[in-house]
């Protein structure tokens, strides 16, 4: 049996800290190798190629587990449209991704 691997709370909950409630996020993390943006290329091109429109995105290090996170802020009533599309075009395998959000009108 798989076992999903454990969330570092100390990381997360300084992210999730940060987040609006108004708006959803998706966020994508990957074992660490190039420098800030070229980690997340591939999601840079998805999210290009698929004209979704993101308010803004930040990426956070985590050096105790060795991963880069990125977390891309959205509009809260195209979070399952966006996780359905990235699915649909298959994310790379090394990314590991989350939703946050409201699922209630705030």
């Amino acid at each position: 049996m798989n076992v999903p691997p454990k969330l570092n709370l100390p990381v997360f909950e300084k992210i999730k800290r940060t987040l609006d409630p108004a708006y959803s996020y998706v966020i994508f993390e990957k074992s660490e190798g190039s420098p800030e943006e070229d980690e997340f290329q591939e999601v840079f091109d998805i999210i290009s190629r698929l004209k979704l429109g993101i308010f803004e995105w930040k990426i956070h290090h985590d050096k105790t587990r060795g991963v880069a996170i990125l977390v891309v802020k959205i509009d809260p009533g195209r979070t399952d449209k966006i996780l359905e599309e990235f699915i649909n075009i298959g994310i790379p395998k090394e990314f590991t991704f989350y939703s946050f959000g409201n699922r209630i009108k705030v």
